[in-house]
């Protein structure tokens, strides 16, 4: 699992970071859209943003389409005005998961819980800047 804190890096370093093995990816962003990604030995399979399941990209999107029901997305969903305006409960917040799901998601396939012990706990560091570039 990796946790990057106000960056981007990871996102652009998932395919390379997934060689030789997987790798998950999923950004919380309060300025721009929210992202899950997963990459097996160096290629993106599945990526989809959370609140647009239906809108999967990658060498095989639809690997992952069971396990999204298993967290309760529902793969074929595309927003709607109608649709955001009669999902949103009285506290402001929607039905469908969104990061919460996602985050289910990755901990279904790498097994890793984000609790806040985890969280808490020290955390192994690297510096993943160049390391995987092309240029």
């Amino acid at each position: 699992m990796l946790i990057e804190v106000f960056g981007w890096k990871a996102l652009d370093a998932l395919q390379a970071l997934s060689v030789g093995t997987e790798a998950v990816s999923v950004r919380r962003h309060d300025d721009s859209s929210d992202r899950f990604a997963y990459a097996v030995d160096g290629e993106q399979v599945t990526a989809f943003d959370p609140m647009i399941p239906a809108w999967r990209y990658g060498t095989d999107p639809d690997r992952l389409v069971e396990l999204m029901r298993d967290v309760g997305f529902d793969p074929a969903y595309e927003p709607s005005v109608e649709d955001d305006e009669a999902d949103e409960n009285e506290e402001g917040s929607f039905d469908r998961p969104t990061v919460d799901g996602a985050l289910m998601l990755a901990a279904r396939l790498t097994g890793v819980i984000l609790t806040p012990d985890v969280l808490d706990g020290p955390l192994l560091g690297a510096d993943i800047a160049d390391h995987w570039s092309q240029d």
